[in-house]
This record gives C-alpha cells, sequence and structure tokens, in this order.
C-alpha cells in the first residue's frame, strides 16, 4: 500500500486575487494588489499554519495588524477545542469517555448541534459519528488500509448521529461508548467564520480569510468588483477550470483528491459514506458558495456523499446555497451561479 499526496489536506479551491476580467495570474497580483495594500497604513497581511493547513489572512481597515492577531488567536484557540486530534481538546475528551456525560465549553456545543442540524438537513449523510470509519481507513492517522466487509460492518455500528445527546442547561454532552466524535466536515468551516466575525464586528473595509483553499470574504476588491476565486479542474488539478465571483461570501469544495491512498491500483479517498463506510464514488468535486462557511464545508461533503441525482435536489431545496457539482462525465452548475461564472 503507498501513501500518495493524499496528505495534503489543501482544498480543491485554489486562491487567486483576480484583478482584470479574466483570469489573472500571480504576477497580477503582485503588481497590483501588494502595492495597494503598501500604500495603505491600514492594511496588513498574515500567513500560518493551522488545523493542518496554511491559513492567510489579509484586513483592509484600521488597526488591521491588531485584528489580524485577534483572528489567528481565535482560531487558533477554536482548533484546541474542535481536534479530536489534540491532547485536551473538547472533542477528544468527548472520545475518550464516550458513554459518558463530558462538560465541554459553549462553543463546542454549539458547533456540535450544528452537526446535528445538517445531519437532519442531509437525511443523515453528514455524521459527525464517522470518526471510527475514518481512522478504519487510516485517515486519522496516515496508516493506510483497506478494510474488510466485517471490519466496516464493525466500525458503522458505531456510527449514528442521532445518539448524540446535548446538554444545554449544563454544557453537557455524551456519546455512546465506542463511537468516535468526528467534526472535521464542519469545524474548518466554523473556526473560518468566526474569524471572519472578528472582522465584521470590527467594521473592516475589505478582508480575505483563506483556509487551504477555503475562502470567506468581507467587502470587494480595492477596485469595487467582486473578488473572483479560481476552482481547480478535478481532472488536471494543475488547471484551472472554473473562476466565481465572491461578494461577503465564502465557497468550500470537497474533491476525490483531496487526501488519499491508492492501493493494487485503486485510489481511496477520504469522503466517506457514512451509510456504507466506503469511499463515495459517483461524483469527482463539489464546490459550495453560501454565506456561511460552517454550512458550505459540511454541504459539500454531504452533495459529495449524495450523488449527481440526490445532490443535485439537495441544492435546489436550499436558499442562497449555490453549487458546482462535477462527476466523471458531466457537470452541473446551480442555474444562479452559471450567470455569474466564467471558465
Amino acid at each position: 500500500m503507498s501513501a500518495h499526496s493524499a496528505r495534503n489536506r489543501h482544498s480543491l479551491v485554489v486562491f487567486f486575487v483576480l484583478l482584470g476580467l479574466g483570469l489573472a495570474t500571480l504576477v497580477g497580483y503582485y503588481q497590483f494588489y501588494v502595492p495597494y495594500l503598501e500604500a495603505q497604513t491600514s492594511s496588513a497581511q498574515r500567513t500560518m499554519i493551522l488545523m493542518d493547513t496554511v491559513v492567510d489572512v489579509r484586513v483592509d481597515g484600521r488597526d488591521s495588524e491588531e485584528l489580524i492577531e485577534e483572528v489567528f488567536a481565535v482560531m487558533e484557540n477554536l482548533e484546541g477545542m474542535l481536534s479530536r486530534f489534540i491532547d485536551g481538546s473538547d472533542v477528544a475528551n468527548i472520545n475518550e469517555r464516550a458513554g459518558q456525560w463530558v462538560k465541554a465549553s459553549p462553543i463546542t456545543l454549539e458547533v456540535i448541534e450544528l452537526g446535528l442540524e445538517l445531519g437532519e438537513r442531509t437525511g443523515g449523510v453528514f455524521d459527525i459519528t464517522v470518526g471510527a470509519v475514518l481512522d478504519l481507513w487510516g485517515f486519522g492517522s496516515g496508516r493506510y488500509h483497506v478494510p474488510s466487509e466485517e471490519e466496516i460492518a464493525s466500525a458503522l455500528d458505531t456510527v449514528d448521529y442521532t445518539k448524540v445527546e446535548v446538554d444545554r442547561s449544563q454544557s453537557m454532552v455524551r456519546i455512546p461508548e465506542g463511537t468516535v466524535l468526528d467534526l472535521g466536515g464542519i469545524a474548518k468551516g466554523y473556526i473560518i467564520d468566526a474569524g471572519t466575525q472578528v472582522l465584521r464586528d470590527a467594521n473592516v473595509e475589505r478582508s480575505i480569510v483563506n483556509a487551504g483553499g477555503d475562502i470567506s470574504v468581507i467587502g470587494r476588491r480595492p477596485d469595487s468588483l467582486p473578488w473572483r476565486v479560481g476552482v481547480q479542474n478535478p481532472e488536471k488539478p494543475s488547471q484551472i477550470r472554473w473562476i466565481l465571483p465572491l461578494d461577503d461570501e465564502s465557497v468550500v469544495t470537497s474533491g476525490d483528491y483531496q487526501r488519499y491512498f491508492t492501493h493494487d491500483g485503486v485510489r481511496y479517498h477520504h469522503i466517506i459514506d457514512p451509510r456504507t463506510g466506503l469511499p463515495a464514488r459517483e461524483l469527482t468535486s463539489v464546490t459550495i458558495v453560501g454565506k456561511d462557511a460552517a454550512t458550505c464545508d459540511a454541504l459539500s461533503t454531504a452533495v459529495f456523499v449524495l450523488g449527481w441525482k440526490e445532490g443535485r435536489a439537495l441544492i435546489e431545496s436550499l436558499p442562497d446555497v449555490e453549487a458546482i457539482i462535477v462527476s466523471s462525465t458531466d457537470t452541473w452548475i446551480s442555474p444562479a451561479l452559471a450567470k455569474v461564472v466564467t471558465e
């Protein structure tokens, strides 16, 4: 079994600041936007590693340096609560004491409840209790493994979001014994939203929070046009396939080559169908555009699992959510997004 570049957890969405009418190169970015930032005493930018990816924050407005520091502090603190891979996090504690009531922060309970709500909204294909199945395949540890049918069946016995109990009055949560809570399908989006909210509360003119290609923006570009984001071609990841505008919105993509490994010539990716315990196979990528990154994060996974027909139906049933859904043979772009996306 050979691990591929699957451990690169960057999103399929690649962030490009596009300041012309078409796709600009990074040279265009440095020629226009960076000089603009340097000319503004109230503009700042900083990059650091969080959530196992590169997080870049750019802010225009008063006290931008201080605000960026606050954004990263908030995001780092939330990662320390919500990642099950960080010792002492709320989620790690909940998993270690599965079967018992465990005290957790109100924020952790909020994210869990949002995950449960999205589980209901998606008919259970977004399930925050899928951690044992992910671990079985090795996507939690990087020790990849193709499990047997018996192993999958045993792990699936631990998966059921409806059995998660939350007691808001006591700030406590309980999961069934043997269940592994995993907020990875929603936590990054929530953390991006929290960082963006710091900036909204400070009334910044414009900002970009880009966590490995999952992006949330405030305002518009310096030329008063919407930000433009390039979405990779799933068949040729080094190429940009679509350009879409972003205006006080978020965008998240899930794809079958973000994290994967190959075994006996077969590629196994990390987007697991919680109904079968197997990688979802019908689609190759799903890009979601909406008002908040947490919802986009969860929906990109859910639509990927639902597949071509049911995934489209879910998007069409939701207000203020747009999507690009790609299979190996076809592409569907939701009607409102199709009016503004370019290739």
